[in-house]
């Protein structure tokens, strides 16, 4: 896991990562690569809050993740998991005294004393969680309703419905970001993103991508930009002088950051 240390979001600090912001698809008219630059180069804000998704395309063993730690549940997981003797080791269970550096201790203690741990690699994420600064938010998933064991392998799927496409890995990814199955062309995100953008100054960076092209991030209004992992998808225009005219390109650049006073003006800009 990689954490990125927060920086003070400064219109200095903005202008800087816009630079390396893409709409995704290269079809899309170079008049909106140049509105994001108009946009991030207008930005003023001082309250800049973002939603941010990390989507683990192959899946993540939750139980190993947030880990029963009181002495009851621990149990349970570890002859789940195989665990050894005396709560140590075993099969893909934990030892017990491996995950007292990073046992979770909320504001509010929990009933029946309970208590969890995070894996002993997240020693950041604990402390983020010890100081008020992360929450786990438990039962979450695609489920549709509660369903037992009996039920589910009854044929009864109107009487006993399940999320669609089942152990289909591709599926499953498309359902955890969309509530649909593979096609879908809208997720969580976009929607999101659909409903902050009027109240957003700079609209056209709604939602951004840092791992190409995503349905989460896909909205009916909000459209999504990407940095690919090469860097920056550049306006070629902008990226070299212009007719080997370094003026041309000047030209251009200012066209491009201008803020016009009349409205159609500056709405097309």
């Amino acid at each position: 896991m990689h954490f990125i240390q927060p920086e003070k979001h400064t219109r200095r600090a903005f202008l800087r990562r816009a630079g390396q912001l893409a709409f995704t698809g290269a079809a899309l008219p170079t008049a909106l690569n140049l509105a994001a630059m108009a946009d991030a180069a207008a930005f003023d804000a001082t309250d800049y809050k973002a939603l941010v998704c990390v989507f683990l395309n192959g899946g993540n063993d939750y139980a190993n993740t947030v880990i029963n730690y009181d002495n009851a549940s621990y149990d349970q997981y570890s002859a789940i998991r195989g665990g050894g003797a005396g709560r140590t080791a075993g099969g893909i269970a934990l030892a017990q005294a491996d995950l007292t550096p990073t046992l979770l201790s909320p504001t509010v203690p929990l009933a029946g004393g309970k208590q969890y741990a995070m894996h002993p690699a997240m020693t950041g994420l604990a402390g983020l969680f010890n100081t008020g600064a992360a929450a786990v938010q438990l039962n979450v998933g695609p489920l549709v309703a509660p369903i037992t064991r009996q039920q589910y392998q009854s044929s009864n799927r109107t009487l006993y419905p399940i999320p669609p496409k089942l152990f289909s890995h591709n599926d499953q990814q498309s359902v955890w970001q969309s509530s649909q199955a593979e096609g879908a062309t809208t997720g969580w995100g976009g929607h999101i993103g659909d409903l902050a953008m009027s109240s957003n100054t700079s609209r056209v960076l709604t939602c951004i991508s840092v791992t190409g092209n995503t349905v989460f991030l896909s909205g009916d209004s909000a459209l999504s930009y990407q940095v690919s992992t090469g860097g920056a998808v550049r306006i070629n225009a902008l990226n070299g002088n212009v007719y080997n005219s370094a003026a041309v390109r000047g030209a251009m650049t200012q066209l491009a950051l201008q803020t016009r006073t009349h409205v159609l003006e500056n709405e097309y800009n």
